[in-house]
């Protein structure tokens, strides 16, 4: 099984890469879509996940700066769930907090929630993604509609006689000319082996992490086409954490000391 890394949409990724790949889907919504994987037995379901996702964004709502929100991106995870007015982490252990099973059951199922919970994060923040972009793309086509109206043709632009407003006035405060907000990809690759079945390869096309291994130092080999990966891919194997640029292994994180299996293609 091939997975798409980072990106959980296809509408993320270029055509080719899309092809080839699944894409995890971590149960946010009801039904999961084509071409999607969904692993089984997750630990929040459909409706728990919205009513966090939706705590969050209550949560983010609170702060007029954003540099205070930014204050959370820095600490440990464990601060941000309590820093929540909502104390997402009490949610998260409450699901499991019914005296069935011994504590390090508890825990590993508790382990696998904050996962998921990350997971989710990001699959909601690519659907704004997604959504921007289209909110881009549209006013981009109304000024382009304008253009035509006013009579400005293609050699105008070409000698830069007028201004071109479908470039100029387009951006909408979060995507612009295509440019992505990069996903916290470390932190994915960590949550990620806790639902991935064996055997299953993460296919990553994205130069700006694969640049970041490179300066991990991590060695990828070439294929030697057992997997049927594209041809020119490279592969390494190792735990999450290492592919997350961690120094040592991080405490609390069971699914980040599993391996995983990284493609990459250029």
């Amino acid at each position: 099984m091939f997975l798409s890394f980072p990106y959980m949409h296809s509408e993320l990724v270029s055509a080719e890469v899309a092809g080839d790949v699944l894409f995890f889907d971590p149960g946010l919504n009801e039904d999961s879509g084509e071409n999607m994987f969904r692993p089984e037995g997750l630990p929040l379901d459909a409706k728990t996940a919205r009513a966090l996702i939706n705590d969050c964004i209550n949560f983010g709502e609170q702060f007029k700066d954003p540099s205070e929100m930014a204050y959370f991106g820095a600490v440990t995870s464990d601060d941000f769930y309590e820093g929540s007015s909502m104390s997402i982490q009490a949610q998260l252990t409450r699901q499991f907090d019914d005296g069935m099973g011994g504590k390090e059951e508890r825990e590993k199922k508790e382990a696998a929630a904050r996962a998921q919970f990350v997971l989710l994060l990001a699959w909601f923040f690519e659907e704004k993604m997604i959504e921007l972009r289209s909110i881009e793309q549209g006013v981009k086509d109304s000024w382009k509609s304008m253009d035509k109206t006013l009579g400005v043709d293609d050699g105008d632009r070409i000698d830069e006689r007028v201004l071109d407003l479908g470039n100029r006035e387009s951006h909408t405060g979060g995507v612009s000319d295509e440019q992505f907000v990069p996903l916290p990809w470390k932190r994915i690759i960590e949550a990620l082996p806790a639902f991935i079945p064996a055997g299953a390869v993460l296919l990553c096309a994205e130069e700006d992490i694969i640049a970041a291994w490179e300066d991990m130092d991590i060695a990828f080999s070439p294929e030697v086409n057992e997997m049927g990966l594209p041809k020119g891919a490279m592969v390494a194997t190792l735990p999450a954490w290492k592919f997350a640029g961690r120094r040592k292994e991080p405490v609390g994180m069971p699914q980040a000391l599993m391996e995983v299996t990284v493609a990459i293609i250029r």
